[in-house]
C-alpha cells in the first residue's frame, strides 16, 4: 500500500511538473513572438530612416510618446518627434541612424518591453563624416495595433570624422 501511494505521488508530481514545463514553453514561445515582432518593427523604423519615409517611421510610435535624444534635449508626442525628424529627412548632410537591438526583455508583468541596443548617427561634414555613436534604451508598449514605441533614451557615448564633433 505505501509502495502504491509513493508511486502515485511521484507520478503526480511528475505530470504537475510536465504542465509546468508546458506553460513555460508556451510563454516561452510567446515571449520568441513578441521579441520577433519588436525586432521587426526596430527593421521597419531603420528602413524607414534610410528611406526617409516620415509615415512609415511614424507608424511604430505611441502618439505620446517620449523620447530623449543623445544630446540630451527631449521631445514629447509623436507628432513633434516627426517634425524634429521631418527636418533631418531634408537636409543632405543627414545620412541616417541606425539603431541596433542587442537585448529585449518582454515583461511578465505588464504589457511592456524593454530593448536595449547601440546607435549610430551619420552626417556629411565639410572635412568628412561625422559619426556619433551610443547606446539606447526604448520601451515598447503593446496595444491593440501591436507593439508601439512608448519612450525611447539615446545617450552619445562617442564622436569621430570631423572637427564637428568637438561642439
Amino acid at each position: 500500500m505505501k509502495k502504491s501511494l509513493y508511486f502515485s505521488f511521484i507520478l503526480f508530481s511528475l505530470t504537475g511538473l510536465s504542465h509546468i514545463t508546458s506553460a513555460q514553453t508556451v510563454f516561452g514561445n510567446l515571449r520568441t513572438v513578441d521579441e520577433r515582432a519588436i525586432r521587426s518593427l526596430r527593421n521597419q523604423s531603420n528602413q524607414s530612416i534610410q528611406n526617409r519615409n516620415l509615415a512609415g517611421f511614424g507608424e511604430t510610435m505611441m502618439s505620446e510618446i517620449d523620447v530623449t535624444r543623445g544630446s540630451g534635449s527631449h521631445v514629447s508626442g509623436r507628432d513633434s518627434v516627426l517634425a524634429s525628424v521631418a527636418v533631418q529627412f531634408k537636409d543632405p548632410a543627414f545620412l541616417g541612424y541606425v539603431r541596433t537591438t542587442d537585448t529585449i526583455q518582454i515583461s511578465s508583468s505588464n504589457p511592456l518591453a524593454a530593448e536595449h541596443g547601440h546607435w549610430t548617427g551619420r552626417f556629411k561634414r565639410p572635412d568628412g563624416v561625422q559619426t556619433i555613436t551610443g547606446t539606447y534604451l526604448t520601451m515598447w508598449r503593446k496595444t491593440n495595433e501591436g507593439w508601439k514605441i512608448r519612450s525611447e533614451l539615446f545617450v552619445s557615448l562617442a564622436c569621430t570624422g570631423s572637427a564637428a564633433c568637438g561642439k
